[in-house]
């Protein structure tokens, strides 16, 4: 693993279609924002078997995770996309649905020993929320404020393995190509 000395391209589309055990598809995809930060949690299975005062067995399976997500910024649209507001006439409203599963992307910049790779990743399927926002006046300096978009992912079975899958990753040597890739993973053309 390499460290990572940057974050580029948010993108994210729209779960169209679902059913457990067959792939997932995705409307037409959109880019985000300029990205600031991404933290992710993955939640993970705590059991342990014992047997004879030993531990025999464990397990600490991913049961899902959560993302908090800082944009440079929403348009009316990427905000009314990943939250589930509803438009008319130009006006947003937001209600007491839930916002939408979406597929997410974003590009980590890499670096080791001087040398730059472009780790893309795909979450299959989370939702998107706004827990709190604030706006302040201009004072002396400029302070500025970005909302953080807070996720939770879930696991999306697309064969008949049984097995939940939650993210792919790939890395490439250029930006382009890592772009590419979550092009075609959101439906961007």
């Amino acid at each position: 693993m390499n460290a990572n000395v940057g974050m580029v391209y948010p993108v994210a589309a729209l779960v169209a279609t679902y059913t457990p055990g067959t792939s997932i598809t995705y409307g037409a995809g959109f880019v985000v924002a300029e990205a600031v930060s991404a933290s992710i949690n993955w939640d993970r299975a705590d059991g342990h078997f014992y047997g004879d005062d030993i531990e025999l067995d464990s397990d600490n399976g991913i049961l899902g995770y959560t993302m908090d997500f800082e944009p440079t910024g929403l348009s009316d649209t990427v905000r009314g996309n990943l939250l589930g507001e509803t438009v008319s006439s130009g006006e947003y409203t937001i209600t007491d649905t839930p916002a939408p599963d979406v597929g997410f992307g974003y590009v980590r910049v890499m670096r080791n020993k001087g040398v730059v790779k472009y780790e893309a990743w795909w979450y299959f399927k989370e939702k998107f929320g706004i827990s709190s926002e604030e706006t302040r006046t201009k004072e002396r300096s400029v302070e500025w404020r970005v909302p953080t978009l807070n996720g939770v992912g879930a696991g999306v079975s697309l064969d008949s393995t049984g097995k939940l899958s939650f993210a792919n990753h790939k890395t490439f040597d250029d930006l382009s190509s890592a772009k590419a890739y979550l092009n075609s993973k959101a439906g961007i053309t």
